[in-house]
């Protein structure tokens, strides 16, 4: 019934990839109906599980880069104190933060106005859609890296 294709881009996230598909010559009413996902990743780095250990961060500092205060107020955040293991880095290995936007027909419609970025990311936040920053803070939450890293690597 057609092609699959599959492209990489560079760009900070989902959304952004639309208007540099266009600057690319792609026309906003193909994009919107042709193009069925996009998605975005980010690798950070994985907290050494033999030097892993508690880290106090204040519940504001915590609510400042995104965890609502319910959730601020109940994780439990880590870092590495570095060991042989690790190469006293604190970390070893990497773990994969994703976003997906599904094109769906609201979004197609969106897409075709040529609205923002930024009012495209609302829309599919709006439909579920999980950021790369809030896939940091639900691996920061599982104690998997830390919030150092997805702060540095993911664009708020």
């Amino acid at each position: 019934m057609g092609h699959l294709i599959l492209a990489g881009l560079y760009s900070d996230d989902t959304s952004s990839a639309i208007p540099l598909l266009e600057n690319l010559g792609v026309e906003p009413f193909l994009l919107a109906k042709w193009v069925h996902l996009i998605c975005a990743q980010r690798l950070v780095r994985r907290i050494c599980p033999d030097c892993k250990s508690p880290e106090a961060i204040g519940l504001q500092v915590l609510i400042d880069v995104g965890f609502t205060p319910e959730e601020a107020k109940v994780v439990q955040t880590y870092k590495g104190r570095g060991c042989d293991n690790c190469s006293n880095t604190g970390y070893k290995g990497q773990v994969g933060l994703y976003e997906a936007m599904e094109i769906t027909e609201e979004l197609q419609e969106l897409i075709s106005s040529r609205v923002s970025t930024r009012e495209l990311k609302r829309k599919a936040v709006e439909q579920g859609m999980v950021t790369l920053h809030r896939s940091g803070l639900i691996k920061v939450a599982a104690g998997l890296t830390s919030l150092e890293e997805v702060v540095v690597k993911v664009v708020l």
